[in-house]
């Protein structure tokens, strides 16, 4: 037999439950909107990092909701859960243009920050890895030393002035030629490499920097993205726009500048590439990370692959990217 004790406790746990299912679909649902609109405010932009994140929220709550209490918020988070899968479905459904005949060029992206002090196990999976060109961001000169060791068939290409100042160091299987374009207010570099293949020059542009998660990082992406803008509108030949750039393709940033300049998501069809992870938790840690090393291309060339991994214990899985040019006709 249950007590009326019993019974009001169960109700007000139920009544808990509901009130905190309301709060947070309500809550991923009003950011779900708001990220359409992240040039309005800097908040809304940082929670367009989190789609995925927010569609499976929203899914839980709405289920959880509907059985719970049967009201119609459960609509209302559905609606919200269908505009961030919208979003996210070009990961999976979107394809890139196939491949010419030429040969491709390899780079390699990872972000080290913040990472453990000893790098010797990211510096021999660099070391071995055999790519064109390695963006090793969130280090610095001191820490890269020794890819450019005797044994190493690197040299470094571009890197921050003083020797252990963090920030992006470019390494090659030889010298490219580099320019650099600075951030209008902020000191971060934006690097472009003009990397040349038997198939042709191919300029690289790449950036450092933290996410925009208040006010005064936002500020720093924005700049950073319109010194990226400028390195994009000023080159010669192909762009890949390959980096941690301190914002998901679901920011305004981001797609403001692949509009901008018809940079293709070099990503969609390769699946859901979460590289950093927001919580270290086994299984599916990597499956609720965001995707914010970004690889853009310009219509001319296409990725000949894209994959990620494996964890060598770094900030970020790293990225490895094969370039070719667009087949013909």
């Amino acid at each position: 037999m249950i007590s009326n004790t019993e019974t009001g406790v169960v109700n007000a746990l139920r009544t808990a439950a509901i009130i905190g299912i309301s709060v947070a679909g309500t809550v991923a649902a009003v950011f779900t909107v708001g990220a359409l609109f992240g040039n309005l405010w800097w908040l809304f932009d940082y929670a367009a990092n989190f789609r995925w994140q927010m569609f499976w929220l929203l899914v839980a709550a709405a289920i959880l909701y509907a059985v719970m209490s049967r009201g119609f918020a459960s609509v209302a988070f559905i609606v919200a859960a269908v505009i961030n899968a919208w979003l996210i479905a070009p990961a999976w459904l979107g394809d890139q243009p196939e491949p010419g005949g030429q040969s491709s060029i390899s780079i390699v992206q990872i972000d080290l920050f913040p990472t453990v002090d000893d790098t010797g196990v990211v510096s021999r999976w660099l070391s071995d890895s055999g790519a064109d060109v390695l963006i090793v961001s969130g280090t610095s000169v001191n820490r890269m030393r020794s890819l450019t060791q005797s044994d190493s068939h690197y040299v470094i290409i571009s890197a921050p002035l003083a020797q252990d100042r963090l920030g992006v160091v470019v390494l090659g299987l030889q010298s490219w030629p580099v320019e650099v374009f600075h951030s209008q207010g902020f000191a971060e570099p934006v690097y472009r490499i003009s990397v040349g293949s038997a198939g042709g020059v191919t300029d690289i542009v790449t950036a450092w920097g933290p996410i925009g998660s208040n006010p005064q990082n936002a500020d720093k992406l924005r700049a950073r993205l319109d010194a990226v803008s400028q390195a994009v509108a000023s080159a010669e030949n192909p762009v890949a726009v390959i980096g941690s750039l301190g914002a998901t393709r679901w920011t305004s940033g981001m797609t403001a500048l692949r509009e901008q300049h018809e940079l293709r998501d070099a990503t969609e069809g390769y699946g859901y590439l979460p590289t950093w992870s927001i919580f270290d938790v086994p299984i599916i840690g990597k499956w609720i990370g965001i995707p914010i090393d970004i690889v853009l291309m310009t219509p001319e060339i296409t990725p000949s692959s894209i994959t990620t991994g494996p964890d060598i214990g770094a900030g970020h899985l790293p990225v490895t990217v094969g370039i070719s040019r667009v087949a013909a006709g």
